[in-house]
């Protein structure tokens, strides 16, 4: 693993007509596992240390929802709203299935 939570790049990937800012560090053939966070935190809210451990054994990406952070639109008003754009960052990835961690 060469990029970490602090220097991976930013990447954009279009949701709903919405720009999404993501990272993905880890090994590409791992196991994939997308972070999600609460209402208005940012990719940069989690604990690197936690995050590069975890890019150890799996592929992980993290992104900032709607209208949050470095992503377009407007923030989701609720955890349904918030659902439909992690599931639909999942699919423009082309991710297939995942394991999903949050807080």
């Amino acid at each position: 693993m060469t990029a970490t939570l602090e220097t991976a790049v930013t990447e954009y990937v279009d949701v709903k007509g919405v720009r999404l800012a993501y990272r993905r560090i880890g090994h590409r053939f791992a196991r994939k596992l997308v972070l999600l966070q609460h209402f208005t935190g940012t990719m940069d809210a989690w604990d690197p240390a936690v995050v590069n451990a975890l890019a150890e054994v799996a592929e992980v990406f993290v992104f900032d929802n709607a209208g949050v952070g470095s992503s377009d639109g407007v923030t989701p008003d609720s955890v349904e709203a918030m659902a439909d754009y992690a599931e639909g960052f999942i699919a423009a990835l082309g991710l297939g299935e995942v394991d999903l961690l949050g807080f």
